[in-house]
């Protein structure tokens, strides 16, 4: 009896100080709102970004009611209640894996053999894992990309299973900081190339990998850095056309509302791209441009991005009807901001390149940010053997899924 009492009253002890620790972060957040920082526009994103925070996912009839959507899609939610979810991955059998870097833990949705829209089970493949955020799979191998680690495991597509133990093939990397996320994916070359971003919001870092992209052979040797100056770029991917690598960077922060845009860059080997030192076009930071050094001269981007938005996700479409529709163009994943006075972001761009040698973008799905209430925040974008796009959600716990209609021209 009395070990019953000491466990019920340890239990009220633990979620009391649970509930007043919540209470102390919300009250910062909204001081700093007030009194440091103006541009601050929601505080359930910054709790979303810190804590991973979010929301049960919205009903498909609230979606239909809030989005907007390209005429060529179709949107339904594949998978709901998965808090935390952010990259994909897509397997052999169309199954979907997920990363829950809160959660620690990597799930596998099954693919939607029944035709009714959504996925027709879950399973956990890995647990227990450090921040595990990039994804990618090569031959009979899971990879994964945690906060400080590369690790892989044995995976059998057909029987959805892991075998074998989980072999960290790099580890020591920079983690923690303001950008510990970690994408990986494999290149055309065969090396797998994965992002560190900074650890601040804008610093000379000691770690001259921080700010980078990385690639290391899949056995985990001859690891290098790539590029240089890209303060967090998470979402990087290969245009299928010329098989030339584009990374979307998020710029720093605490400049105003619309300074620094974010960027899409067209990274080359050995390139550096102007963090900490230059800002979107040449702009010498106000805080860090007198230091640059002279002989370091930074690649412009190719694209400005509107500020704070925080472009993650980058997916250039291969199947056939998804190129046909969106020819020459790429999907970013726009999370959406913290850092301006008005929220912006949290949308589904589409980027095309004209045949002028410019890029520009519209947008394919909107409102998650509905002007009073946030219902979302797209984060990645993966697409299946039949053309249908997967879209994660990190704040409504989800991932979406935009069919092409089947009335297309």
């Amino acid at each position: 009896m009395n070990k019953q009492l000491h466990r019920e009253h340890g239990g009220a002890s633990l979620r009391l100080i649970g509930i007043t620790l919540i209470l102390l972060i919300v009250g910062a957040v909204v001081l700093f709102r007030l009194y440091v920082s103006p541009q601050v526009g929601d505080f359930r994103v910054i709790l979303n970004a810190i804590f991973g925070v979010g929301v049960e996912t919205p009903e498909e009839s609230r979606l239909r009611e809030t989005l907007s959507i390209d005429r060529r899609f179709e949107l339904g939610i594949f998978a709901a209640d998965l808090p935390n979810a952010r990259w994909l991955q897509v397997t052999d059998r169309d199954d979907v894996l997920v990363s829950r870097p809160r959660k620690g833990d990597v799930v596998l949705l099954h693919a939607d053999a029944d035709s009714d829209g959504r996925s027709d089970g879950r399973e956990t493949l890995l647990t227990e894992l450090n921040m595990p955020h990039g994804i990618a799979l090569i031959d009979d191998w899971l990879y994964v990309a945690e906060q400080d680690a590369i690790g892989r495991i044995r995976f059998d597509h057909q029987s959805r299973s892991v075998a074998g133990p989980f072999q960290r093939i790099l580890s020591g990397l920079p983690g923690g900081g303001n950008h510990w996320a970690k994408n990986i994916a494999l290149g055309p070359d065969g090396w797998l190339y994965f992002n560190v971003g900074s650890s601040c919001n804008v610093c000379i870092e000691d770690d001259h990998r921080r700010g980078s992209l990385m690639r290391v052979r899949p056995d985990g040797s001859d690891p290098e850095i790539y590029a240089a100056g890209l303060r967090n770029a998470t979402g990087f991917d290969w245009a299928p056309w010329d098989k030339s690598l584009y990374a979307a960077d998020i710029s720093r922060d605490l400049l105003g509302d619309d300074y620094p845009a974010d960027e899409l860059n067209l990274v080359v080997e050995g390139g550096f791209y102007g963090w900490p030192y230059v800002n979107e076009f040449g702009d010498s930071d106000p805080d860090l441009g007198a230091k640059k050094p002279a002989d370091l001269q930074a690649i412009d981007p190719v694209l400005a991005i509107p500020a704070h938005t925080t472009p993650l996700g980058l997916h250039f479409p291969r199947h056939e009807r998804l190129i046909e529709a969106f020819p020459r163009s790429a999907f970013m994943a726009l999370h959406g901001s913290w850092n301006r006075s008005v929220p912006d972001g949290y949308r589904l761009e589409q980027l095309i390149w004209n045949g002028d040698g410019s890029i520009s973008s519209q947008t394919v799905l909107d409102g998650f940010w509905t002007g009073d209430d946030l219902i979302g925040r797209p984060v990645d974008i993966e697409e299946d053997s039949v053309g249908n796009l997967y879209l994660s959600d990190d704040y409504g716990g989800a991932v979406y899924r935009l069919q092409l209609r089947s009335d297309l021209p």
